[in-house]
């Protein structure tokens, strides 16, 4: 069986808690516009990756749970069947 390695926990975890700044700061009311719409740019970033990580682990998980334990390689941007892309954003 594949063990999963701590440093993807710790990237996920990263990943996530640099998001949780980022919208503690664009709910601020005394933010430059130009700030707002790079940290707009580095939330969808740092959300699609997490998106991303979770995804692999529920495959994973299902993986696991029908005794297989093939690693997946999940695309880092989201597909283009889903409704958001990067061309959707403003800027």
């Amino acid at each position: 069986m594949e063990k999963v390695k701590n440093s993807e926990f710790k990237n996920f975890e990263k990943q996530f808690s640099r998001l949780q700044a980022i919208v503690q700061e664009l709910e601020s009311e005394s933010l430059a516009l130009e700030k707002g719409m790079a940290l707009y740019r580095e939330g969808m970033l740092c959300s699609q990756n997490c998106a991303s990580m979770l995804e692999n682990a529920r495959h994973q998980l299902q993986k696991w749970q029908n005794g297989e334990a093939q690693p997946l390689n999940v695309e880092a941007e989201p597909s283009q069947d889903k409704a958001s892309t990067r061309e959707d954003i403003p800027f």
